[in-house]
């Protein structure tokens, strides 16, 4: 869900601020030392360092969803309302140039209340109530902004805060499958329904099962594997 917020708020700077891609960057790392000696151009970064439940949204409210033909009814939670905090800063050689940046961030976000539904990507067009906007405001969360750069051992650089509201079903979020990587496969296929590739009989069943799986074959740079006898003697 963040990772889709992340690139919503991307499209939306790249559209209604006008960032070119192969003149400013885009970043969502945290922004230490490390991260911005490596910046080569122009840079926003829009760090999501805070989540947190919305308590003035917070509802005890049950949803009811009756199934009339199997004569059934099911109670649940509405979802949870989280708060996810930004802080946005701009990065380049000269404060000037940071300056002019950041402040056209700025004039890209405040256009906006909430999140258009055409900008919103993944799974925020699935979010059950309006996701608000709230720029430049103080909240709870950057209350000691100072601390907050301290534990990124970088200079204090002149942003603001961007905070956006998200609704949160928790039963459907663990029954949705956890994807933390891919996997790629091409070949050929003769039965494309089973997502089986078809190998050349040169191919090994070990070696064919390890590329069925995605996985690549490792090379034995040249060496002889022992053999059977080899290995008694």
């Amino acid at each position: 869900m963040i990772h889709d917020l992340d690139q919503t708020i991307e499209k939306l700077l790249r559209d209604r601020g006008n960032l070119k891609e192969n003149e400013i960057d885009i970043a969502f790392e945290q922004p230490t030392s490390e991260w911005s000696a490596t910046i080569s151009r122009p840079t926003v970064n829009c760090w999501a360092f805070d989540l947190r439940e919305n308590l003035k949204l917070r509802s005890m409210e049950m949803e009811v969803n009756r199934n009339v033909k199997k004569r059934e009814a099911h109670m649940r939670m509405v979802p949870m309302r989280i708060d996810v905090t930004y802080l946005i800063t701009a990065w380049a050689r000269k404060a000037e140039d940071e300056h002019q940046l950041l402040w056209r961030v700025l004039a890209a976000l405040a256009r906006y209340m909430a999140l258009d539904p055409e900008h919103c990507e993944g799974s925020l067009k699935d979010q059950p109530f309006d996701i608000p906007l709230m720029i430049a405001q103080v909240t709870e969360a950057t209350s000691n902004m100072t601390d907050l750069w301290s534990v990124l051992d970088n200079e204090m650089k002149m942003g603001f805060t961007l905070v956006t509201t998200l609704a949160m079903d928790p039963q459907r979020v663990l029954e949705a499958p956890l994807v933390l990587e891919g996997r790629l496969r091409f070949g050929q296929s003769q039965r494309p329904d089973t997502e089986e590739i078809d190998f050349p009989e040169i191919f090994g069943k070990e070696q064919a099962e390890r590329y069925q799986d995605g996985l690549p074959i490792k090379p034995n740079n040249g060496k002889k594997e022992a053999s059977e006898e080899e290995d008694q003697s």
